[in-house]
């Protein structure tokens, strides 16, 4: 309920004569209904905590305008155009990079900035000089699992579920499989698309090929189905996912199947070092107190609130709402100290220099009478993973 009503807020004041002129307009485009809700409400909240630290940016109260896109490429473009319209100063999200390269694009020819907090793909920042990420990209992700795999467990035959219409998906699986082949692996690739209930032909492709673990570069949409029919068909080898199956959907929907379950993702306060990992802390004590409605603290929520903490800098670097002050401000962003780990974007082409990546592991049952528990196991840096 509360969701919902920030989001009807957002619509009748920007709808009216109700907001104030002087006030800095931040849009905010997420996927807060359909395949990627969680995922999208769980950034929302990292947002929305981020902002009630800061509501106001030098001198000036901010306002968030909310539009949920549905988990579509067509609700992401209206929500970019939207927010045209409404003369915001910058965008925060999409998650999903088949989502955001579009609203991209629609920004990048307004002149609007945008930060991506969970595109992964390299191609989304290449869209222009004012779209940003708040992440790492799939090089990094997709390689380094791969390295894992093949030099830290051994595994010499992966089975890669690939979801051919996603650009996130399709991206990540091939920077794996090119990883892993060079590294002297064998892979097969199994696709499928968006809403697949029934993996038994894939599975079915499995036969003969022998794997010591499987790769799921996809979302937990699909793979709370996925999952449990592996290891139905006798397949109980380490599945590791990514960062969209940093999602309660997965151990939530798949049940017991999920027990052992790896996943890289956003590191988080226990992998972090120094005062990032002191600022990870005090930003989840002050989210747990003042967001008592949330049900997830992760990753996205970290990247939900730097990217709004990121855009906050800029402004008060900038001293000015201009928007290519902020842009300029922004691009030369160096070492800014988010709750993510410190955030640089200078010299680069809107990626973070370096963020750390955690690998994640699901226990299902959790500790304690929990239904689940995320156990958090080491984290590596972007930088020492090229």
């Amino acid at each position: 309920m509360r969701r919902f009503i920030v989001v009807l807020l957002a619509f009748t004041l920007f709808g009216g004569l109700a907001v104030a002129q002087d006030a800095i307009r931040l849009g905010v485009n997420l996927e807060l209904s359909g395949r990627f809700a969680v995922l999208g409400g769980t950034s929302l909240e990292g947002v929305e905590a981020a902002h009630l630290q800061n509501p106001t940016i030098n001198g000036l109260p901010v306002e968030l305008s909310v539009c949920d896109n549905a988990s579509t490429v067509e609700g992401s473009v209206a929500c970019a155009n939207r927010f045209i319209d409404e003369g915001v100063l910058a965008v925060i999200g999409p998650i999903s990079t088949t989502h955001a390269i579009p609203a991209a694009e629609a920004l990048q020819d307004a002149g609007v900035i945008m930060i991506s907090n969970g595109s992964t793909n390299p191609a989304t920042t290449q869209v222009g000089d004012h779209i940003f990420r708040m992440t790492y990209t799939d090089d990094y992700q997709g390689r380094l699992a791969a390295r894992y795999l093949a030099e830290d467990r051994g595994f010499e035959r992966v089975a890669i579920f690939r979801q051919q219409d996603d650009d996130y998906s399709f991206g990540l699986a091939n920077f794996f499989d090119e990883e892993f082949r060079n590294l002297g692996g064998d892979t097969i690739m199994l696709d499928y698309v968006s809403f697949t209930v029934d993996f038994s032909s894939q599975v079915n492709d499995l036969q003969g090929f022998s794997p010591d673990g499987f790769y799921f570069s996809g979302f937990c949409a699909e793979g709370a189905s996925l999952i449990p029919l592996l290891r139905n068909q006798g397949y109980d080898q380490l599945v590791i996912g990514a960062d969209a199956a940093d999602d309660s959907q997965c151990p939530e929907a798949g049940g017991a199947a999920f027990d052992g379950f790896m996943f890289t993702g956003f590191g988080t306060a226990e992998v972090l070092e120094g005062e990032a990992a002191e600022r990870a802390t005090e930003f989840g004590e002050f989210f747990r107190e003042n967001m008592p409605q949330a049900t997830d603290f992760n990753g996205w929520t970290l990247s939900g609130a730097d990217s709004f903490n990121a855009i906050q800098a800029a402004i008060e670097t900038a001293d000015s709402t201009d928007s290519d002050e902020v842009l300029a401000a922004l691009q030369a962003l160096d070492m800014f100290p988010g709750v993510s780990g410190d955030i640089t974007y200078m010299g680069t082409d809107g990626t973070p220099a370096d963020r750390m990546i955690a690998f994640f592991e699901l226990a299902v049952p959790g500790a304690d009478g929990a239904g689940w528990d995320v156990n958090e196991l080491f984290g590596i840096s972007t930088v020492g993973a090229e």
